[in-house]
């Protein structure tokens, strides 16, 4: 194969994968700003409608532990292929919906054929890709898992107002159906290790704690932190959590390879992944409040106005790719960071007055710092990893990113409600005479909880710096076996 045929190739492959991963993830968007219209058509309450996106959320996490065995046992193609039918089946399926139940039922579906796509396709890059492009290829699949989320919203908004909900369901199928020809005919098949066996006791205990977790992370500004079901989500969760950790360092063949954390630069990298993600979820879940409820913007203002700075966000992930190999991924990754550290702080200065202008703005600097770190971060951690342990990494990383996101919700909402009712009650207890006294309270919460994500994603920086250090001084050379 000449040097044209295999340039073209490799973007056929990632035009394969692209699809796939940014229609699995778009609906996360899109359903958030369809709630209200889904509420009103279905008539059911609140409680019950969180459900298309906290069931969603709770499948996607639930599913990723199992994905490396999957992919070694049929192969990631096949299992990349079989999860986007299902993806598509279920995206009809929940267009069909005739009640809430029904569509909290095709959500939570959708959702299992989704965590397996995510470590799925990561994994083929690093399968399928040369190894002189998997830097580029890792930053375009980023651009796929953070693009979609971002231009959801506007998307979602625009849909729902013009054909209805159940539009941004039927929008997933020409996506679907691309991905998979694309798929079909492009992507490698890699060789299935079809002697492996499956760790049952490891598939339970990983499943029970993931989900008991994520459970407690997202209903427990609901139901109570310390609560009797809230003390119960987390104490399942975590005798769970080391009851897995303890039977996959034991067993023969283990669901997952955590021995893969012996690589310090894949922990390190893994430890500021989950740190970005928590700055990440921050602006995404706490900007759309504020705009909605202290600027009055509606639900396709909030879209249009977050649309460029995940535009940027694209440049900057493909520029950084671009950079691999002529800087070190360190420079642009610890870039990236600090410009999402001077964003968040920067969204802590928000009034009742605050411009667009101002918000667009900062918003650009958040996405494009993101586009810069997020490639970067992800190329540093797995380049330490062997190439028939990729699997086992990317659904470790996806795994963890599941529930540090379900944790960075849980813990923002808490604060967020805890700080506004602190706020409202001191604004109260002064005499103030306020006809917007909750509307001030809740955006002096605002800026409270972005001062906690700003303080959280400093944290990085340390261990950007150790990152830096340690894969400077190994070259990112990782060990030829992993132990098994």
């Amino acid at each position: 194969m000449n040097a044209k045929q295999d340039g073209s190739r490799f973007w056929f492959v990632i035009l394969a994968i692209f699809f796939g991963n940014f229609s699995s993830i778009l609906n996360s968007g899109t359903v958030t700003v369809a709630l209200p219209f889904m509420m009103k058509d279905l008539h059911s309450d609140l409680n019950d409608t969180q459900w298309v996106t906290t069931g969603f959320m709770l499948a996607m996490g639930s599913i990723a532990p199992i994905v490396g065995y999957l992919g070694d046992k049929i192969s990631y193609k096949r299992l990349y292929m079989f999860s986007l039918v299902g993806f598509l089946l279920c995206s009809i399926l929940c267009g069909c919906s005739w009640n809430i139940g029904s569509l909290v039922l095709f959500r939570i579906l959708q959702g299992l054929f989704c965590g397996a796509i995510l470590p799925a396709t990561l994994t083929i890059v690093y399968q399928a890709v040369p190894a002189e492009k998997q830097a580029l290829g890792v930053s375009l699949w980023s651009v796929a898992s953070m693009f979609a989320p971002a231009i959801g919203p506007t998307l979602g908004g625009l849909l729902t107002e013009y054909y209805g909900w159940k539009a941004i369901f039927f929008m997933n199928i020409p996506l679907a159906l691309l991905a998979i020809a694309l798929a079909s005919r492009y992507l490698p098949m890699q060789q299935a290790n079809k002697g492996s066996s499956l760790d049952i006791a490891g598939l339970l205990t990983a499943v029970t704690g993931s989900t008991a977790l994520m459970m407690y992370f997202t209903q427990g500004n609901k139901i109570g932190w310390f609560s009797g079901w809230g003390i119960l989500w987390i104490t399942l969760g975590v005798v769970s959590m080391a009851l897995f950790v303890w039977r996959e360092l034991t067993a023969k063949a283990p669901l997952l390879n955590l021995r893969i954390f012996q690589y310090t630069t894949f922990t390190f990298g893994i430890v500021v992944n989950c740190i970005l993600t928590i700055g990440l979820y921050a602006g995404a879940f706490l900007l759309p409040i504020y705009m909605e409820n202290a600027l009055g913007s509606s639900s396709l203002t909030v879209g249009l106005m977050m649309l460029p700075g995940a535009l940027l966000m694209i440049g900057a992930s493909l520029l950084s790719g671009r950079l691999h190999g002529k800087i070190r991924p360190e420079y642009p990754l610890l870039g990236g960071a600090f410009l999402l550290i001077i964003a968040t702080w920067a969204f802590s200065r928000l009034s009742l007055t605050t411009s667009y202008a101002f918000i667009i703005g900062w918003m650009i600097c958040r996405y494009v710092g993101l586009g810069f770190s997020s490639p970067n971060i992800m190329t540093l951690s797995m380049s330490a990893i062997p190439k028939e342990s990729t699997g086992h990494a990317s659904a470790i990383t996806n795994w963890l990113r599941q529930v540090i996101a379900s944790f960075a919700i849980g813990i923002f909402s808490s604060v967020y409600s805890v700080r506004t009712q602190t706020h409202f009650t001191e604004l109260s207890s002064s005499g103030a005479v306020n006809t917007s006294l909750q509307e001030t309270a809740s955006v002096l919460a605002m800026n409270d909880t972005f001062i906690a994500a700003c303080i959280v994603t400093v944290v990085a920086i340390p261990f950007i710096l150790v990152l830096s250090s340690r894969s400077r001084s190994s070259g990112n050379k990782a060990a030829s076996t992993v132990s098994k």
